[in-house]
């Protein structure tokens, strides 16, 4: 199998980024004879790197794709756009064997790009029953596949109270103070503004992506930083630390194309066994209603509040529920449906 992609980089705390690179990496750990061929950005894993244009054209990239059938992987950055699916018509047109892309975001499709993605013989791999949902009013079922994936439940796991509180110490919190955490893009979209509505009897926490500094909405920055709200701009090589330091999960998103399908903070602090205060955003709509997972079914501040206390209180662990999106699964599913 081929793995075509723009994705791979060390810094990686971008859901996109983080879905796709990990993603990658253990699909190489699991079959050594997978070829990664790398275009835009170039990394250590690319056993190929190809300069591009924006179509995808490269001679040698054309001459690589054809010369066998192996099965092509297409993991593009960008996965909702028009390019995108004019990028998956034309590598369809080139690739000798299969084509599956993987698309982490939905999006709103125009007929051009829904009659080019149609046209191209790529099946399309999405991570929410949303997404595919609405590919399946415009592509044949045999053109999709659902996956489920986006946590490393080795790596986020729950720790013991005492270290709970070791790593509070750590990283400077009230060891007696509950924190409220959400990490993700600081912009109005992301909804996080909702973090001022939360009581400040706890510490609220927002972990801003180091990779869209260029984005961030300074307006809202400064409002949360004049309401205490603690931002940490940093990149933390171990993140996994701040979500077992937490004591709830607040994911307030719904603007459609603000997060990727599946949003990978909301299961990460799950497998940590971190009670998760959401909306249905994507994915989510499938576990909302289960252990330790809570609906936001209004963001009046009492109600936000209430249910806040509510998570924390009644101590209902979602893990098992992140553990159904394990990547292990997931890797395993995606070099089945490859062979």
């Amino acid at each position: 199998m081929l793995v075509l992609t723009n994705c791979l980089t060390d810094i990686v705390d971008e859901g996109c980024l983080k879905l796709s690179n990990s993603l990658i990496k253990r699909i190489k750990e699991k079959d050594s004879s997978v070829s990664i061929l790398t275009y835009e950005r170039d990394h250590q894993l690319s056993d190929e790197h190809f300069k591009t244009n924006k179509l995808l054209f490269n001679f040698n990239l054309i001459r690589r794709l054809r010369k066998n059938k192996e099965r092509v992987l297409y993991v593009p950055f960008s996965s909702n756009t028009l390019p995108t699916a004019l990028r998956i018509f034309v590598l369809s047109l080139f690739a000798k064997g299969k084509v599956d892309t993987l698309l982490s975001m939905r999006g709103e499709y125009g007929f051009a790009a829904k009659m080019l993605m149609k046209m191209s013989k790529s099946r399309i791999i999405v991570f929410s029953r949303e997404s595919y949902d609405m590919y399946r009013s415009f592509l044949a079922e045999k053109k999709l596949v659902y996956l489920k994936a986006g946590v490393d439940s080795k790596r986020f796991c729950p720790v013991s109270c005492e270290q709970k509180l070791r790593l509070k110490e750590k990283y400077g919190f009230d060891k007696d103070t509950r924190v409220v955490l959400h990490v993700g893009h600081l912009n109005s979209g992301r909804n996080v503004q909702k973090l001022l509505d939360v009581d400040q009897k706890y510490h609220r926490v927002l972990v801003s992506s180091t990779l869209t500094k260029n984005e961030q909405d300074k307006k809202l920055k400064e409002a949360l930083q004049n309401g205490n709200v603690r931002i940490i701009e940093s990149y933390i090589k171990n993140i996994e630390e701040i979500y077992q330091l937490s004591d709830v999960y607040l994911f307030p998103t719904q603007t459609l194309g603000s997060c990727i399908d599946i949003p990978l903070s909301c299961m990460e602090a799950a497998a940590c066994s971190v009670p998760v205060v959401a909306t249905t955003y994507g994915e989510l709509s499938q576990v909302i209603d289960c252990d330790g997972f809570y609906r936001i079914r209004s963001f009046e501040k009492d109600a936000i509040n209430k249910l806040i206390d509510t998570a924390i209180n009644e101590k209902k662990d979602p893990r098992n529920t992140a553990l159904l999106y394990d990547w292990d699964n997931a890797v395993e599913l995606i070099l089945q449906e490859t062979a």
